[in-house]
């Protein structure tokens, strides 16, 4: 655990470093952004892992060796095929798991730069939970999940600027990475066909999120006793059984603490805006002020990941959703702190200072087996 606390100090000071290079005529040549070396740090550390780091891991790595040209499986919808012929091109470069493993990270890690150098109100705040709060962990185990996540994370773009076609292309090519993606189509088809995400579409989500959190117990019940073969497939008889632990309960009142700040906030807005309309200080007509999209945006994506850090609490069947919509908490809470608050540097270290605590606990129980961390080049871990 202590190797991640450093490698956490390390990304905080990297994090500082921002410069630019300008030509005589004062045009930027190159502006290197202040998540960029944090990035490039955690893709060597992610990339270079033994394969002891990570359940999954060492299977992901077998994978690879056995992919062939007949398992990839081309077009065919019931084989996560594009995954398959990334695994198939790597193959036709090198045998070495390593490389392979590399080769995956690099992709996580410029989606993760691109993410939060675009949207994120601080990428320090950003790249600190990234590591705190386990999505760095996950990464390093649920190679497949992270793969279609960083295609996701580079659709976001496509869906902030209503490019529907650019938008589904990316969550398709997500979905054949991972089905697990296919959950963002209809979010992402969603945010890019409603010509503005609005106050009454963050209530909506909200309320949704609510009921399918609640009526989930019953909703479950009735499906199974309809369809009982999927008794075994939603592992049924462990729902609403087994204690959870600390950390999934942790998840939970973050998500809401975050959503009950950002409705409040939203409205508020709202409010002083309709004030600043009657008074005759700014202009019906005028958006100039008004709650913009992206805050709305976050609000109905963080609504869900409400939603599914309840569910998780009920059964393990929702915690691949949980760790795919954590990814906007990333910038949830940088925005909070920035809009809600004036970008106050106290609050962004008290932040930091819970998730590190947060992180702690978390690695205790270790659910991805990243603990201890080991580079390759440690030569007991050898693929047989």
């Amino acid at each position: 655990m202590n190797f991640y606390l450093q490698l956490l100090g390390i990304v905080v000071i990297l994090s500082f470093l921002e410069f630019k290079i300008i030509n005589n005529e004062k045009q930027v040549l190159l502006f290197v952004k202040r998540g960029f070396f944090p990035c490039v740090l955690l893709c060597f550390v992610a990339g270079l892992r033994a394969l002891k780091v990570g359940k999954d891991n060492y299977s992901y790595s077998r994978y690879f060796l056995k992919m062939t040209f007949e398992r990839v499986h081309f077009f065919n919808p019931n084989f996560h095929w594009i995954y398959n012929l990334w695994d198939f091109i790597i193959r036709q470069f090198t045998d070495n798991v390593f490389v392979f493993n590399f080769c995956c990270a690099i992709v996580i890690y410029i989606a993760l730069y691109f993410f939060v150098t675009r949207y994120s109100c601080d990428e320090r705040v950003s790249l600190v939970l990234f590591i705190t709060l386990g999505i760095f962990f996950n990464s390093m185990n649920q190679t497949r999940q992270a793969l279609a996540t960083a295609i996701l994370l580079f659709g976001f773009k496509y869906a902030v600027e209503k490019k529907l076609f650019k938008a589904m292309v990316l969550c398709f090519i997500a979905a054949f990475v991972h089905n697990i993606a296919v959950v963002m189509i209809p979010i992402y088809a969603f945010v890019c066909l409603v010509p503005r995400i609005g106050p009454r579409i963050v209530a909506f989500f909200s309320g949704a999120s609510i009921v399918i959190a609640l009526g989930y117990n019953r909703l479950i019940r009735i499906f199974v006793s309809i369809f009982p073969k999927y008794r075994y497939y939603l592992k049924f008889s462990k729902l609403f059984v087994e204690r959870r632990s600390i950390y999934r309960y942790a998840d939970f009142f973050m998500a809401l603490i975050l959503q009950i700040v950002l409705v409040y906030g939203l409205y508020k807005l709202r409010l002083r805006e309709a004030n600043e309309i009657r008074n005759g200080e700014k202009n019906e007509n005028d958006t100039s002020n008004v709650n913009d999209d992206y805050g709305n945006i976050l609000a109905c994506m963080n609504a869900v990941y409400l939603c599914m850090t309840y569910l998780i609490l009920n059964g393990d069947i929702f915690n691949r959703l949980k760790s795919l919509f954590v990814y906007w908490v990333l910038l949830t809470i940088p925005f909070i702190i920035k809009k809600y608050f004036s970008d106050n540097w106290v609050i962004k270290v008290l932040v930091c200072v819970v998730s590190i605590a947060y992180m702690w606990r978390l690695g205790v129980h270790d659910g991805d087996g990243v603990i201890p961390y080991k580079f390759f080049f440690d030569w007991e871990d050898v693929l047989f």
